[in-house]
C-alpha cells in the first residue's frame, strides 16, 4: 500500500440492537480475532476476547460495580460498596478486573483490553475495524 492510499474498514454484523439487554454480549469473529460485544449502561462496547494476564475469556467474565469505600466526615470507613457509575468487566479466569467503557485494566490503568470501534446504523450494531 503507497502512502496515499488507506487501509478499507472492515466491517462485521453483530446483530440487532433491540437482541441486547442489560449485561448481555456477542461474540463474533473480527479479522480472524475473537471479539466480544457488550451493552454497558447504553453504551455498546466491543473488546478482543482475550485478557491480558493469560489470555482468558475475558467477555465470559462477570460485569460489577467497582468496590468503592464509602467514608464518614472524619475519613474512616463506614462501609464498601458498588459502583453504579463504574462498571467492571472482570475476567472468569484469574479474575482481572477492567474497566467495562474503557477497557483500562484497574490494577494499571496504561494497560487496556484492545477496543474495537462499534456502530449502530438502522437498528443493526457493526463493528468496524
Amino acid at each position: 500500500m503507497s502512502s496515499g492510499e488507506s487501509a478499507q474498514a472492515a466491517v462485521v454484523v453483530v446483530g440487532r440492537v433491540d437482541e441486547f439487554g442489560p449485561e448481555s454480549r456477542k461474540a463474533v469473529t473480527v479479522d480472524g480475532k475473537k471479539v466480544v460485544v457488550l451493552l454497558v449502561g447504553d453504551d455498546l462496547v466491543a473488546y478482543e476476547n482475550r485478557c491480558l494476564h493469560m489470555g482468558g475469556p475475558v467477555g465470559e467474565g462477570i460485569l460489577l460495580g467497582r468496590v468503592e469505600a464509602v467514608l464518614d466526615e472524619n475519613k474512616r470507613l463506614v462501609c464498601e460498596q458498588f459502583s453504579t457509575e463504574e462498571i467492571q468487566l472482570i475476567c472468569p479466569w484469574h479474575g482481572w478486573a477492567y474497566n467495562a467503557r474503557t477497557g483500562e485494566f484497574a490494577g494499571d490503568n496504561s494497560m487496556r483490553l484492545r477496543k474495537y470501534e462499534t456502530r449502530v446504523e438502522d437498528g443493526m450494531v457493526y463493528v468496524v475495524t
